[in-house]
Parts: C-alpha cells; sequence; structure tokens
C-alpha cells in the first residue's frame, strides 16, 4: 500500500483566472513536508503547472482536453489518473484542491491513522450547513407552488436535526472504492471527519478575487503542524 497525493491543476479558471499557477508552491510546500507520501502525481493540461511540478520533482498525469473543463467531476479526473499512473487496489490517494490554503498536519496525521487502520475506504472532512435544509423550498413554476426538499414541520431552531456538508480539504481514498463514490468522491460508507470551529474559521476556498482579498483580510491563513 502507498499513500499518493495527487493535485489537480487544470489551466482554465473561470472564476479567478491562473488562480492553480498562483497557488501551486503553497499546496506543494505543504505536501514536502509529509514524509509519508510515496508519490506526488499532478494532474494538469497546464505546461506551466508541468514545470511547477517537475521543480518538485513529481510526476505528471497529462490530463486530456476531455478532461479539462469547468463541466467535468473530480471523479472522472480520478477514473483516468487511477487507469493511467500504475496505481494498485489498495493505494491510499489523497485529494489537495489548490484553492483550499489552510492545511494543518495534525488532521492529516490523524486521517492517515484511521485509513492505515483499514476502519473505513474513503474519508472526507465536513462543516456545518450555513441553511438547513430543512428550510430550503422549491418552486415549481408551472404549477406556481412551493414544496419543501425536505418535507418536515420544525420551527424552532434548535430542533434542527445537525446538518453537514463536506468539505474537501482533508480527503481521501483507497482507489479499490473509486467506483462506489459519487462525482464529488462521497458514498454512504465515507467515513465523515467533523472540523472543529477553529479549523472552519481558516478555511477559505479561493475562487474568485474577491475569496484572495477575503483570505489576506483574515490574515492569510496557511495552518502548520500545530494551530
Amino acid at each position: 500500500m502507498k499513500h499518493i497525493a495527487i493535485i489537480p491543476a487544470r489551466m482554465g479558471s473561470v472564476g479567478f483566472k491562473f488562480k492553480n499557477r498562483k497557488f501551486f508552491d503553497i499546496t506543494a510546500d505543504f505536501v514536502d513536508t509529509v514524509d509519508w507520501f510515496d508519490r506526488v502525481i499532478v494532474s494538469t493540461d497546464d505546461p506551466v503547472i508541468s514545470e511547477y511540478a517537475s521543480r518538485h520533482a513529481y510526476e505528471v498525469h497529462e490530463r486530456p482536453g476531455e478532461l479539462a473543463g469547468p463541466a467535468v467531476s473530480i471523479h472522472q479526473v480520478f477514473d483516468h489518473v487511477v487507469a493511467t499512473m500504475d496505481i494498485e487496489p489498495d493505494d491510499v490517494l489523497w485529494l489537495f484542491y489548490l484553492p483550499v490554503l489552510f492545511k494543518n498536519r495534525r488532521h492529516f496525521e490523524n486521517a492517515k491513522a484511521l485509513i492505515d487502520s483499514a476502519s473505513c475506504d474513503s474519508l472526507c472532512t465536513f462543516v456545518p450547513v450555513k441553511t438547513h435544509p430543512f428550510n430550503c423550498w422549491k418552486y415549481d413554476e408551472d404549477a406556481g407552488k412551493l414544496a419543501q426538499y425536505v418535507e418536515n414541520d420544525c420551527f424552532r431552531r434548535q430542533d434542527l436535526p445537525p446538518a453537514w456538508i463536506h468539505y474537501h480539504y482533508v480527503y481521501c481514498f483507497r482507489a479499490r472504492a473509486l467506483d462506489s463514490l459519487n462525482s464529488e468522491m462521497i458514498c454512504a460508507d465515507t467515513h465523515p471527519y467533523f472540523l472543529d470551529e477553529t479549523t472552519r474559521d481558516k478555511l477559505i476556498e479561493i475562487d474568485t478575487p474577491e475569496d484572495y482579498d477575503r483570505w489576506k483580510a483574515a490574515g492569510c491563513p496557511m495552518g502548520g503542524d500545530d494551530e
């Protein structure tokens, strides 16, 4: 079994041009401090990113053009990586999204201990939802009627059941589990790693220049060993 870091870094970006080039070294510098990664693979269609990867002595997965568009799921990318990069069923693949700049090594060590124990085949961090699904409605324009996404008659906030959303801050899975995961790499058997409030406050995923300004205004949190 190997632990393999996977960094998806396509050239195109809708909200923030060339953001993967801008943030590549931040993630690479963190990955280089983790001594239990046996391989690091960068999946890209960007020749500039390929040069950055070579500078760190990473392997490059040359992503086909049909897998480099904004409508392509990360599952489709992993399908191609696993099929073409000599990955074994028991290998553990770790996803590193470049726009997620904060990383605390302690969280990754905790996740490694869990997946090494064979207690799960996939693991993902989760944060509370900002809008509870019990409070969400849809509107049928043809019928002119509203309907609840989750039917309920809950009226007190304290009675709402806990609701969480996945966040690919720490995410890993065994290659053999790929077919059981949905397009967002989650299934019912995924082990949830619930993040504490202090960590959640530091997670700013940068998809737009405004997100980048917000991250800088927050003091550029980037994590470390024991924050």
